[in-house]
């Protein structure tokens, strides 16, 4: 999956280009039912931006009915949250 960032005044805010990107490669099928997608962290990381734009990409992507979310806890009992494709 391969996810790229503008310029907020040139692509506009970032967890809108997310979704977005997100949203066409679902509905292209370049990410297949029950794939699971990055947690906020890892890609924030790997964008360079805040984990807060990520969880609302995926956010509104759940709410429009294309991923689900999952909460559950680790093998060391932290809490987790994983989203995968519908």
């Amino acid at each position: 999956m391969d996810i790229r960032l503008k310029d907020r005044a040139e692509g506009g805010p970032h967890y809108l280009q997310i979704r977005q990107q997100l949203e066409t490669l679902i509905r292209d099928k370049q990410l297949a039912p029950g794939e699971a997608l990055p947690s906020h962290a890892s890609l924030a990381a790997k964008l360079s931006i805040d984990k807060g734009e990520v969880q609302r990409a995926y956010f509104e992507l759940e709410h429009a009915g294309l991923v689900t979310k999952k909460t559950g806890k680790d093998f060391l009992g932290k809490e987790k949250t994983t989203y995968t494709v519908k």
